[in-house]
């Protein structure tokens, strides 16, 4: 885990695969041997189309940059979009993830994805004040979500995303799982628009 931290801190630096359009400049890599994101707690989706996990850091701003790509194919119905947490730059990252995977038990993945958007449109800092804030927006109640914010099991979800993450290699923010492939870093639209259409 230690490991996996030192890397997410450096590999938010921009580099040439960032640009990467063609599948072969891709940094696609097969996931290990019997790697099921399907069976990870905690995963939600929303939209239709083409499947595409987005493994990601609320305190990412290549994540948050990527997320206007992405929320515009789901709007499109050209993408159906999983979510799972990867909160390692900041504490409040951690603290967004447990409130939305809160929102996830307590209102279903539509209202989860509504509040993903919304942290996702703030600007600065997201931490549990900026996920409140969004909750109370959304009219939820604000006590009920961070009991189960705080409930074991949250915990246990935050926790076996991470050891998944850790199995199958994720060294940073954004990466993604689609089909059978994880492709490490946000290769740009044209980038991932070929990895996903090489998956169907």
């Amino acid at each position: 885990m230690d490991r996996r931290l030192f890397l997410a801190g450096l590999a938010l630096a921009p580099s040439a695969r960032a640009l990467a359009a063609s599948l072969d400049d891709l940094p696609l890599v097969a996931l290990p041997a019997g790697a099921d994101p399907l069976t990870v707690p905690g995963l939600s989706w929303f939209g239709t189309g083409p499947s595409a996990i987005e493994i990601f850091d609320y305190n990412c701003s290549y994540c948050r940059s990527a997320f206007q790509t992405l929320d515009a194919m789901v709007a499109k119905k050209k993408l159906r979009l999983g979510l799972m947490d990867s909160p390692q730059l900041a504490a409040g990252s951690v603290q967004a993830a447990k409130l939305r995977q809160a929102a996830l038990i307590l209102h279903g993945p539509d209202k989860a994805y509504e509040f993903h958007r919304r942290l996702y449109a703030r600007k600065g800092m997201i931490d549990g004040d900026a996920a409140l804030a969004v909750a109370e927006e959304m009219g939820f109640d604000l006590a009920k979500l961070a009991e189960a914010a705080n409930s074991p099991d949250v915990r246990g979800r935050i926790i076996a995303q991470a050891r998944f993450l850790d199995n199958i290699g994720v060294a940073t923010t954004p990466s993604f799982i689609i089909g059978t492939k994880l492709l490490s870093g946000w290769p740009g639209a044209d980038g991932f628009g070929a990895a996903l259409k090489a998956k169907s």
